[in-house]
């Protein structure tokens, strides 16, 4: 019987010794030494717009208006945004620094790169504004053809390229106005091909190219870069012209980057409808 109890109370006792134990209302698993702890990689959401302003002219009212474009910003929430048709300080009286007006407006930094001068005084181009510290910024002019062909009319482009501090990361966005015709588009690729092989670092792609999805001139940037319209709802909506859309012209290309949605929003501000993307870093 002596020998019976004491064999009882052993595996009593080794039963014990397995069982979890409390300790100030937590339990402590005898069989878990180590504590694992898991972090979690922060998500950096980046919202992004592309819009051809058409020099800020309110279509509707057919005046200029930079207040009705930073409250289109403002409103969608837009962390940074390309445009095209951008007018600079000049001596013509509706030539106004139009990337600095809405820049204070938006109280964002901001970026003018100059293609052309109109009538040899008045600058004209593309425009960067974002929330974010700017690190860096420059102008490439896209060659003009050598002997230009087709039947609209040619003009200098130009890309902007700005690199953007996002959080400790480093983005770099571009944003281009290519021409109307073959030839001056082609140069553009080339351009921006040249550009975009150099970048080692996230990167968004913007703009109005003049031309559809299905032009063989995009070829190389679709090679390159994905297309965040392929994330929309309602893909390929036509954004020009925004009173009787017709064609899809604009764009948000990236690389780098998850893209989470895109949306063109079917208002009518200017003679383009704007795309806004959204991305995660």
């Amino acid at each position: 019987m002596t020998k019976l109890m004491a064999l009882v109370l052993v595996v009593l006792m080794l039963c014990n010794l397995a069982m979890p134990t409390k300790n100030g209302g937590k339990t402590d698993v005898l069989a878990e030494s180590s504590e694992t702890t898991d972090v979690e990689e922060k998500v950096i959401g980046l919202k992004v717009m592309t819009f051809n302003v058409q020099h800020f002219l309110d279509y509707n009212n057919q005046v200029i208006d930079t207040e009705l474009f930073a409250k289109v910003v403002k409103e969608n929430k837009v962390d940074f945004c390309g445009l095209n048709e951008v007018r600079g300080d000049g001596t013509y009286e509706d030539y106004t620094d139009q990337t600095n007006a809405l820049g204070d407006s938006l109280c964002f930094n901001r970026y003018f790169g100059e293609a052309i001068k109109v009538g040899g005084e008045n600058p004209y181009g593309n425009a960067f504004v974002t929330k974010y510290p700017v690190i860096s910024s420059e102008t490439f002019i896209i060659p003009d053809p050598e002997k230009p062909k087709g039947k609209q009319k040619h003009e200098t482009r130009c890309v902007i390229k700005t690199v953007v501090d996002v959080d400790g990361e480093r983005v770099c966005f571009l944003v281009c106005h290519m021409g109307l015709n073959k030839d001056e588009q082609k140069n553009a690729v080339n351009t921006l091909c040249g550009i975009i092989d150099e970048i080692n670092m996230p990167l968004i792609l913007m703009g109005d190219f003049n031309t559809t999805p299905a032009s063989k001139v995009l070829e190389p940037i679709y090679e390159r870069l994905e297309d965040a319209d392929c994330k929309a709802k309602v893909p390929a909506l036509a954004t020009y012209p925004s009173y009787a859309p017709k064609i899809k012209i604009d764009y948000i290309f990236y690389k780098g980057l998850e893209c989470v949605g895109s949306k063109t929003i079917c208002n009518v501000y200017s003679d383009h409808y704007p795309i806004i993307a959204d991305f995660e870093l």
